[in-house]
């Protein structure tokens, strides 16, 4: 299908930016803080937009930050309040754990507690049995996860990210990951709590669960993430801060100094960078063709506010690029929010946002004349085919009451005896 290109405003950010104005002068992008990590990345949480990346694509072991996806599949299942019984094999498991015991019965929400706070391999694996049936099925439900998110530098061999030949992902996958886990409430509470006791040791609060993210104490703007650590990965962490309206994930790999590579990219992320609108939601950005349409044209809106994160006090030197690209027509039935196209915002070469546009109403297919002629006939006759069959019915019935008598032959010394009329229910 041909696509419309519509190039919209040359010069946005500030409303005083005047057409025709002299090319901006070249935007200083503030400087990335020093950081001592192999692989690392900054995201604005709300967009997806990359502020800073050094080998975010570079495939890593991600030892526990795996939990990430583990504790989103069961956030997403809905069964937080359903209750799990610990195999043999969960409760076997090793290296970190919250010392879980066979037989053991505890609440899928307090195993993710146990996943996110304390980073129990044990818990990951029983939730992983709990909601895939086997360990391995649950692997298979964590790929094609990871898939549908985009995530092609990702790939899980188990729930917990022990060492294993093939499981790897990027800082950049890590940082899509939370930011589709920060979407679930649920899942923000429990990684911003601080310590949360659960049962165990016979104890209804016997456990007490102490977070690894330590930016929960010392940065006033954390607000989760997820830790890990092993020999081959490094010391890891994927978080996120909010503050004001700007909330930004930072993804560490490898780092040799963790907590203050992790606050510092965080806070660059939140302390140089402004939200400069783009579109707000249900906002009208054009209109489509319809063929065969109940209506000839439908309206295309976007389907959320779209932001731009642009450096600080900078967005009136900022040339940005909209480019709406949106079909030539589109054939009916077309259904309200039926993605039709996509919104491309540029500065220069760069890519800041893809946002896809949707149809603001439904469009049924149009009633033709045939259309509403078959309508009427068609029920017609198979209404009178039903009434004919009724009357056929009913003549029927008044042939078989009518019985006539015997033949006798004319002279015949038989007594002629009278015929008893059958006489049913319904006859007169």
């Amino acid at each position: 299908m041909a696509w419309n290109k519509l190039i919209a405003g040359c010069v946005l950010g500030v409303l005083g930016a005047l057409w025709g104005a002299a090319a901006p002068a070249a935007v200083a992008y503030p400087a990335p803080p020093g950081i001592k990590a192999a692989a690392a990345i900054v995201i604005d949480a709300d967009s997806g937009q990359v502020l800073f990346e050094r080998n975010a694509h570079q495939r890593r072991a991600p030892a526990s930050t795996t939990k990430i996806m583990t504790s989103l599949l069961a956030v997403e299942s809905g069964r937080l309040d359903e209750y799990v019984t610990i195999s043999k094999r969960a409760a076997s498991i090793g290296e970190s754990t919250i010392y879980l015991k066979e037989g053991e019965r505890l609440k899928l929400r307090e195993l993710v507690y146990g996943v996110l706070l304390s980073s129990g391999n044990d818990a990951s694996t029983a939730v992983a049995e709990f909601l895939g049936g086997t360990e391995a099925d649950f692997v298979d439900l964590m790929n094609r996860r990871a898939l549908a998110l985009g995530l092609r530098d990702t790939h899980f061999n188990n729930p917990h990210g022990l060492p294993s030949e093939g499981h790897f992902s990027s800082a950049h996958d890590l940082a899509m990951m939370l930011r589709e886990a920060s979407q679930y409430h649920e899942w923000n509470d429990i990684a911003q709590t601080k310590v949360k006791r659960i049962p165990g040791f016979g104890k209804p609060d016997g456990r007490v669960l102490r977070n690894h993210n330590k930016l929960l104490w010392n940065y006033a703007f954390a607000t989760g993430g997820k830790t890990g650590y092993t020999v081959a990965a490094g010391r890891c962490f994927v978080g996120s801060a909010r503050r004001g309206g700007r909330h930004v994930i930072q993804s560490t790999m490898a780092s040799k100094d963790l907590w203050a590579d992790s606050q510092g990219l965080l806070s660059y992320g939140l302390e140089r960078f402004e939200n400069v609108a783009v579109a707000r939601k249900g906002e009208i950005v054009g209109t489509v063709p319809i063929q065969a349409g109940h209506t000839r044209m439908v309206e295309v809106i976007a389907p959320r506010d779209v932001t731009v994160s642009l450096p600080l006090g900078q967005a009136d030197r900022v040339a940005l690029q909209q480019v709406w690209q949106l079909p030539d027509e589109l054939v009916a039935p077309v259904n309200q929010n039926q993605p039709v196209g996509q919104l491309i915002v540029r500065q220069g070469e760069r890519v800041l946002q893809t946002v896809p546009l949707v149809a603001a109403a439904t469009v049924p297919v149009a009633a033709t004349p045939w259309g509403t002629l078959t309508s009427w006939v068609f029920p017609g006759m198979v209404t009178a085919s039903l009434l004919s069959l009724v009357r056929l019915k009913a003549w029927r019935r008044r042939r078989t009451r009518r019985v006539p008598p015997p033949f006798v032959p004319q002279g015949s010394a038989q007594k002629r005896n009278p015929v008893k009329r059958r006489r049913f229910p319904y006859a007169s």
